[in-house]
């Protein structure tokens, strides 16, 4: 079973037309996400249309219990940090509150610098902290894993350690930061998931040396289809999981199968899902 911590369902269809079907049909656990009203609305409905197709055709996988698409998909829902505005804040505070989301997120900080408003300066991150302020204490209020997304901001998620630590998970999405600064974090309590995805198949040194180091029952695996392609590739399928999980068993020494089958039970314990019954334990990859 693959399972794919973080990926867009929307913007992937617009890649890869009609690609949910296979994805429906297949061994896959995935979180999608959206970052504005009209785009979760959209993946509902293309999730309804999929399983329609299912109802009709061919039969769907059945994981732990749960048969079809829904039962193995978890939306998150954030106010993205490369776009920190709150037209969609009363939306996101709904979803958390009639329990439609199953993580808030993408949030966080981004000061990559591609763009004046991701320039590292004192209007942009108040604007920036704001926003996460607001998504961490719905993640506080609600008991929801949280999505990060971080870039250039390592220092603001220390920052945030503590109340981070409250959290059910942390989910670190394409992690960029360093195996020591990952370390440090979970030493400080914070129930960090760091997961990784094209960025090991295209030779980022420090994205390799943490996925190597950090410990097997925090890591995680995602494509961020249809976005940051393995190298060569116009854009990212959801079937590159496969070349991914198998590129992060290469560098841990360990079987595909074996690991993916921990990184399966690792994506249950950070978004809440029931145990597959009879997985190993993450701690054996």
């Amino acid at each position: 079973m693959y399972s794919d911590a973080h990926l867009h369902f929307l913007d992937l269809e617009g890649r890869d037309p009609g690609f949910l079907p296979r994805f429906a049909s297949g061994p896959y656990l995935a979180c999608a996400a959206s970052h504005d009203e009209a785009e979760f609305g959209a993946t509902l409905d293309l999730i309804r249309r999929a399983e329609a197709g299912l109802a009709a055709g061919a039969a769907p996988a059945v994981v732990g219990g749960a048969s079809g698409l829904a039962g193995r998909t978890v939306l998150s829902f954030g106010i993205h940090p490369q776009s920190a505005v709150w037209k969609d804040a009363d939306f996101l505070a709904r979803l958390a509150s009639e329990g439609r989301i199953g993580a808030i997120g993408e949030a966080g900080f981004d000061f990559f610098g591609d763009r004046p408003e991701r320039v590292r300066n004192g209007e942009n991150e108040r604007s920036q902290a704001a926003v996460f302020e607001f998504q961490l204490g719905l993640a506080e209020l609600r008991g929801l894993p949280m999505v990060l997304h971080v870039r250039k901001a390592m220092d603001l998620v220390f920052a945030y350690a503590r109340r981070l630590a409250r959290l059910p998970a942390v989910i670190l999405h394409s992690y960029s930061g360093t195996a020591r600064e990952g370390a440090d974090l979970l030493a400080r309590g914070v129930p960090a998931y760091f997961s990784f995805g094209a960025a090991v198949l295209n030779s980022h040194k420090r994205a390799i040396e943490a996925c190597s180091l950090l410990p097997a029952e925090r890591l995680l695996s995602e494509t961020d289809a249809p976005w940051q392609p393995p190298r060569g590739a116009a854009f990212c399928r959801f079937e590159a999981i496969a070349d991914i999980v198998a590129g992060m068993a290469r560098l841990r020494g360990v079987d595909p199968e074996r690991l993916g089958a921990a990184l399966e039970a690792n994506f249950r314990a950070a978004y809440g899902l029931p145990a597959s019954p009879g997985a190993p334990q993450a701690r054996q990859a």
